[in-house]
């Protein structure tokens, strides 16, 4: 638990045929909700924000759901947004959503945040309402530059039907490393 409150687990949901990966879906507390919009006003307005800020209540709800799942220290930067208990540096991205996530779905990072010193990228969705999120997965950072695809602003991803908004690379959610084993095992780099 952190700043006074946790996430309400509600179910995980298969994000593979076979179901070997899942999502976990959590339910938004009014706390969380309160503490997220009094961390987007102190913030203020992120320079290169695609959605000029009207995503900053969804992130810090992102970043509570992935530092209740993955743990370590609530340290709110520009370069990452947790460290973990031993040491490494966990980077939060968070997309709204009007729906259930799905395996095919993107997760992004934009390109110009490829310089952010952080380890991990952590992703989360959370309905546009406010009402419930998920903790998709995560990836190591050079991991995920490896496997991603590089998306131009304006370019139509056929997958999902998705317009990209700024060039950025994309990774679907069902290529992120998986998040039903929660432990110290599921934070270990893979060699």
């Amino acid at each position: 638990m952190t700043d006074g409150f946790s996430i309400t687990l509600i179910r995980t949901i298969p994000v593979t045929k076979n179901g070997e990966r899942k999502l976990i879906e959590v339910k938004i507390t009014d706390r969380m909700l309160l503490a997220g919009r009094k961390k987007a006003t102190e913030m203020g307005l992120l320079h290169n924000s695609i959605l000029r800020g009207g995503g900053s209540i969804a992130g810090f709800l992102g970043e509570q759901i992935v530092l209740d799942v993955m743990g370590g220290k609530w340290d709110n930067s520009y370069d990452y947004d947790i460290v973990l208990g031993d040491g490494r540096k966990v980077e939060v991205k968070t997309k709204q959503t009007s729906a259930v996530p799905l395996p095919h779905y993107s997760c992004s990072i934009s390109n110009f945040n490829t310089r952010q010193k952080c380890d991990i990228y952590a992703f989360t969705r959370v309905l546009k309402d406010f009402s419930k999120g998920w903790f998709l997965g995560y990836m190591p950072k050079q991991e995920y530059f490896d496997k991603s695809k590089f998306m131009k602003k304006g370019d139509f991803d056929p997958d999902n039907g998705y317009e990209v908004r700024a060039d950025c690379y994309n990774l679907y959610i069902e290529d992120l490393q998986n998040v039903q084993d929660i432990g110290s095992d599921m934070l270990l780099e893979r060699t």
